[in-house]
């Protein structure tokens, strides 16, 4: 019978290093930045606010883990909404590995779980989750279920999660452009974050993200506001402002293709493409999405990966069009409280 018992830090740190592919001094340093006690509240529309979590473990009538799964929200949540994470262990671990302390799993441990063992791990952690988000008095829990693990859909279907989105991941190899770059339509300049003239770039290009996040079929959360955007996209250790590429229009922002650094110094992350409503259908996306690839490869990235939502069939398209290598994403799956 699977046992669920709550996360006890720091004596299930390897524990966790070894389902999350991740080491004890990462996760230590993780909660370390989180507020120390939950503060969970209900706002004046009686939807569940502020901030708060739970970590669950599964175990085997041994005491072996089998898998891991936290619910949570952050105070830009939607209200009403939880997220939620499942990691699934690809062998049974033993209660304590030392190895986990430092060392991060090879691959995603979700993957790899036999189905019938997944299926058995993985309900009684949902059911558990979906217990304590109603407890709590969410209305809505959302996660996301590997494509490599599509086999346990329909039971999940069966407990009443529907399919919100299917986001595919891509990537490709960033290399200088062997010839002429295209030119962006007429009255456009392109430049970056780094070196636009625009008068108080960083509002403005809120403000574009504002007005075109809510076309993106991939978009689940509210929108964000100025303070939580900017912490987001142009500050932390990821942010690089010649890597977040801008076209400008008299003095506006009319797109972007921003890219973020990630943990591998070759690689980057292009989180967000967007055009302005009266400047699409007009090559915009991709001759930036071009520039931004080019003046990337210059400062030695060497591979782009993105995701785009699979309903999203403007920037699918775009995105198989210059040469993209599509990879196994996740289905979004939320469940009504």
């Amino acid at each position: 019978m699977i046992r669920i018992r709550t996360v006890h830090t720091p004596a299930d740190y390897p524990t966790l290093a070894r389902l999350l592919g991740a080491t004890v001094d990462e996760l230590a340093a993780e909660d370390a930045g989180r507020p120390a006690t939950d503060a969970l509240t209900t706002g004046p529309d009686g939807r569940l606010t502020g901030h708060g979590r739970i970590r669950l473990l599964a175990e085997d009538p041994a005491g072996r883990p089998l898998g891991y799964a936290t619910a949570w929200r952050a105070p830009w949540t939607p209200p009403g909404d939880l997220a939620s994470h499942y990691a699934l262990a690809d062998t049974h671990l033993p209660s304590a590995d030392p190895r986990a302390a430092q060392t991060p799993a090879a691959d995603t441990p979700f993957a790899h779980l036999p189905p019938s063992e997944a299926l058995a791990a993985h309900l009684p952690l949902t059911d558990a989750l979906a217990a304590w988000a109603r407890t709590v008095g969410a209305t809505r829990l959302l996660t996301e279920l590997p494509d490599s693990r599509l086999d346990l859909l329909p039971a999940l279907l069966d407990r009443g999660h529907t399919v919100d989105a299917h986001i595919r991941t891509a990537t490709t190899a960033l290399r200088p452009s062997p010839g002429p770059l295209p030119e962006p339509p007429a009255g456009i300049r392109f430049t970056t974050f780094a070196t636009t003239t625009v008068t108080d770039p960083a509002h403005r290009l809120h403000a574009l993200y504002l007005a075109t996040l809510p076309d993106n079929p991939g978009f689940a959360d509210a929108l964000p506001d100025y303070g939580q955007w900017h912490t987001e996209v142009l500050t932390g250790p990821a942010f690089r402002p010649d890597w977040i590429h801008l076209a400008e229009h008299t003095g506006r922002l009319v797109a972007v293709a921003a890219a973020h650094a990630t943990p591998d110094p070759y690689t980057c992350h292009l989180t967000y493409t967007a055009v302005a409503h009266p400047w699409r259908g007009r090559g915009l996306a991709r001759a930036l999405k071009l520039h931004a690839a080019h003046h990337l490869a210059l400062a030695g990235l060497r591979t782009a990966h993105t995701e785009v939502a699979a309903a999203n069939t403007p920037m699918a398209t775009l995105t198989t069009a210059l040469g993209y290598t599509w990879h196994p994403g996740h289905h979004r799956l939320v469940l009504p409280l």
